[in-house]
């Protein structure tokens, strides 16, 4: 859904029919009379966006061939020889290069690309509230009180471990939210497979001896239950004992 976001918001627009494959993401199966079962969230995504998909069939690659030969492309003209730093180093060459791609003459179609996206009809782009919450993936913290997120190890407080939280990208900024609570703020950091540590993150770990809640001070007891009787036989009692 982050991935969708970010091309509509490339292009500017919406368009009105998605071609799609068979991936769990967008479709769970099918239902008794052959129409697709959608995945909740990209149903609810569709919706919001206005965005009509629309399933390849099955075993007909002749459905989505230029989709296919799209990525070819990108194989065949923009990797080789490619060298970067970092993914935004990378992402920045590959715009420039999309840029330039763009401008060509199509050998098929005998236009530009970029002349050509007005005819698309793109559908306005919605309001950024109504996106915010197809930016925002849910996490289970690690043991050790780190989450993942594009590839990069995020951390939190220890306490939060094994906790499920929220993760999204805010500008240049990482945030992570726990029931409606801010818990960590991180800068992206855009080395693979890295590690992003909170100051703080493991503070009062020793103190607690790794107990995710105090240890309480006091523990509830059961009172006995006793039975009630009336006061007539502890008087008859009472004369046993004095004879």
């Amino acid at each position: 859904m982050r991935c969708f976001v970010h091309a509509i918001e490339h292009f500017g627009g919406v368009p009105k029919i998605m071609l799609t494959d068979h991936m769990k993401t967008v479709v769970l199966g099918m239902n008794a009379d052959h129409t697709p079962q959608w995945n909740p969230l990209f149903a609810d995504f569709a919706l919001s966006i206005g965005l009509t998909p629309k399933l390849c069939k099955v075993r007909r690659p002749q459905t989505k061939g230029k989709v296919e030969r799209g990525v070819q492309y990108v194989k065949d003209n923009f990797w080789p020889g490619r060298t970067y730093t970092d993914i935004a180093d990378l992402n920045r060459q590959a715009i420039a290069w999309c840029r330039q791609v763009d401008q060509r003459i199509h050998g098929t179609t005998g236009e530009r690309p970029c002349d050509r996206i007005k005819d698309e009809n793109l559908l306005p782009l919605p309001t950024p509230d109504r996106l915010m919450k197809f930016l925002r993936v849910e996490r289970m913290v690690s043991l050790d009180g780190f989450v993942s997120f594009d590839g990069v190890r995020y951390g939190v407080h220890w306490r939060y471990s094994g906790q499920q939280v929220l993760v999204r990208q805010v500008g240049l900024n990482v945030e992570i939210w726990h029931q409606g609570e801010r818990i960590a703020l991180h800068e992206k950091s855009s080395r693979w497979g890295g590690m992003v540590k909170l100051p703080g993150q493991y503070e009062g770990l020793k103190a607690a001896e790794g107990a995710l809640k105090p240890m309480p001070l006091a523990r509830e007891t059961v009172a006995p239950q006793v039975e009630q009787r009336p006061l007539a036989l502890y008087d008859a009692l009472a004369e046993v004992a004095s004879c």
